[in-house]
């Protein structure tokens, strides 16, 4: 006699891939042919955050973690749409203006950001993580993310690997990847944006979750070997 209508809230997770976030939504309920049709960026050419996308490229990196409302009629475009003008919002001409000054674009960032969103977790380790990735960046060094390596290894349907030569290993290949490897939030967004003033070129994360930088190759080898 309200008029209720029963809501559920769908969130994007932080740290997902874009095929992760496709299995979630169609365990939210969503099928698998709607789903794959609002992966389409082409549709969502009107909501601004597309501008910094190259043509050729997906949605990945680009939808923003939250929990957003459904009902019965809610649409995964609807949702889509929804996260990507947030990711939008959160890209600020201040934070790209930041970006621009280490010399890279909105999508570089966000590229940037989704790298050291996957290898480290706490803000003040995740700023001093982009600090690396931009120093070696600027000297021309591979940036030496395993996480890279494993997402060009994962999206070529095999089992995460170092080795595995994808445009995406940097361990190999020297600059960023083509893309972002994950989603980002407003934490690695600002770490990527305003890194640590250190002169750190290697990090290594143990098991324990604990990050530890050094500035020469042979001290990051013991924290390795530790």
């Amino acid at each position: 006699t309200e008029g209720k209508v029963t809501i559920k809230l769908i969130t994007i997770l932080p740290d997902r891939r874009l095929d992760q976030i496709r299995s979630d939504l169609i365990n939210d309920g969503f099928s698998p042919a709607s789903v794959d049709q609002a992966l389409q960026p082409s549709q969502y050419s009107y909501i601004p955050v597309l501008t910094f996308k190259p043509s050729s490229s997906s949605l990945e990196g680009l939808l923003y973690p939250d929990s957003f409302q459904k009902i019965g009629t809610t649409t995964p475009e609807q949702i889509i749409s929804e996260s990507l003008t947030e990711m939008g919002q959160q890209l600020t001409p201040a934070l790209q203006s930041s970006f621009a000054s280490e010399g890279l674009s909105p999508y570089q960032g966000i590229t940037l950001a989704s790298i050291v969103q996957q290898e480290v977790t706490t803000p003040s380790d995740q700023a001093q993580a982009a600090q690396v990735f931009l120093k070696r960046l600027n000297m021309g060094m591979s940036l030496g993310s395993d996480q890279t390596a494993f997402y060009g290894s994962i999206i070529a349907g095999q089992s995460p690997s170092v080795s595995y030569d994808s445009s995406y290993n940097t361990l190999i290949h020297i600059g960023l990847p083509p893309t972002p490897i994950s989603n980002v939030n407003a934490q690695s967004l600002n770490a990527a944006a305003h890194p640590a003033s250190t002169q750190w070129l290697y990090f290594v994360t143990r098991d324990n979750g604990t990050t530890y930088f050094e500035t020469t190759y042979a001290h990051h080898q013991a924290d390795i070997n530790a």
